[in-house]
């Protein structure tokens, strides 16, 4: 059980988080500051560093918890599952999340479009994650092709970054899963052996 000074640390996170998200949407990541994110909440500034270093963390600690729920699913699958049927399963499990948090992925991805340092770290992030999910797949098949096991999981995040784009594009109308159905017919996967 958390005591009271860890959920009001955890409440004021999420109600910084709010409000940046909210002051994005409404007008842009590039104009939106740290004082008016900290004002809107009735904290300094200061306080808004204690909890992120800079806005761009903000958006970053989403991303953060989207890869979190592909890898979590991912790890999850059954041992026995084709590595492509696991990495799809993966990706949808991502956008149902997405999907559940539509707006504020929306703002997320609007401001990651926005910010060219944002897109790097996102890169960087999924870059971090294939290399995860690419040892996972290399310890569930030890004898596969090590090219294979690198091309999946890339592709794969490659078709989401797609997607997503699209996604965004649409300003949500056209529905995620649906979007990745499309997208997912149109690559084929060669069975990696071992």
């Amino acid at each position: 059980m958390t005591g009271l000074r860890e959920r009001k640390k955890d409440k004021l996170r999420a109600d910084l988080l709010g409000a940046a998200l909210d002051l994005f949407a409404r007008q842009g990541f590039a104009e939106t500051t740290i004082h008016q994110i900290a004002d809107s909440v009735d904290v300094s500034p200061r306080t808004f560093l204690r909890y992120f270093a800079t806005k761009e963390d903000v958006v970053v600690s989403w991303v953060e918890e989207s890869t979190a729920v592909f890898l979590t699913s991912f790890l999850e699958r059954p041992a026995g599952e084709a590595p492509d049927a696991a990495l799809l399963a993966s990706a949808r499990a991502m956008l149902v999340h997405y999907t559940a948090k539509a707006e504020f992925y929306l703002t997320i991805e609007r401001a990651i479009a926005s910010s060219s340092a944002i897109r790097a770290r996102k890169l960087e992030m999924t870059s971090t994650l294939a290399e995860q999910v690419t040892a996972a797949l290399a310890q569930r098949t030890p004898k596969a092709d090590p090219l294979q096991l690198a091309l999946y999981p890339a592709v794969v995040f490659a078709m989401l970054r797609t997607v997503i784009g699209v996604w965004v594009e649409s300003e949500g109308t056209r529905p995620l899963l649906d979007l990745f159905e499309q997208a997912a017919a149109l690559v084929t996967f060669r069975p990696v052996s071992g």
